[in-house]
């Protein structure tokens, strides 16, 4: 299978994600560069304040991470989210907000990223390392 075409499958697969589709996050690359997602926040991703809900930035953030590392690793291969620590640093408003995601550190068991979500002007409005563990996904 030619690469394109595999990894065409492989970012369907990673966009057909129920909690994806659910909040309208986009997957638009997942490579040994890094990842990238896009989500357009409306009203239903705000809080109180009518910003973004933290909960939907921590799920973006985690999200990049994720797929930064899965994009490295073989295909019979998953992670977790062992730990996870986001900062916020500006509002997220409705708009669509950009998140990136790189690998740190990639170990046989354990793997270490980090990611940013910026708004359309580049301002920084999360970010976040993580600390994952990779196992077989059959033993998941």
């Amino acid at each position: 299978m030619a690469t394109d075409v595999l990894e065409t499958a492989v970012l369907e697969r990673w966009n057909a994600c129920g909690y994806y589709q659910l909040v309208g996050m986009r997957v638009e690359r997942a490579d040994a560069e890094g990842s990238l997602f896009r989500i357009m926040i409306t009203p239903e991703h705000t809080q109180l304040y009518g910003t973004a809900h933290g909960g939907i930035l921590s799920g973006m953030l985690d999200a990049a991470m994720a797929l930064a590392l899965l994009a490295k690793m073989p295909l019979d291969e998953g992670c977790a989210t062992i730990e996870m620590k986001a900062n916020f640093t500006a509002p997220g408003n409705p708009g669509e907000l950009v998140g990136t995601g790189a690998v740190l550190s990639m170990g046989r068991r354990i793997a270490v990223a980090r990611a940013d979500i910026r708004d359309g002007d580049g301002r920084l409005v999360a970010s976040s390392q993580g600390t994952f563990m990779r196992f077989k996904t059959g033993d998941a």
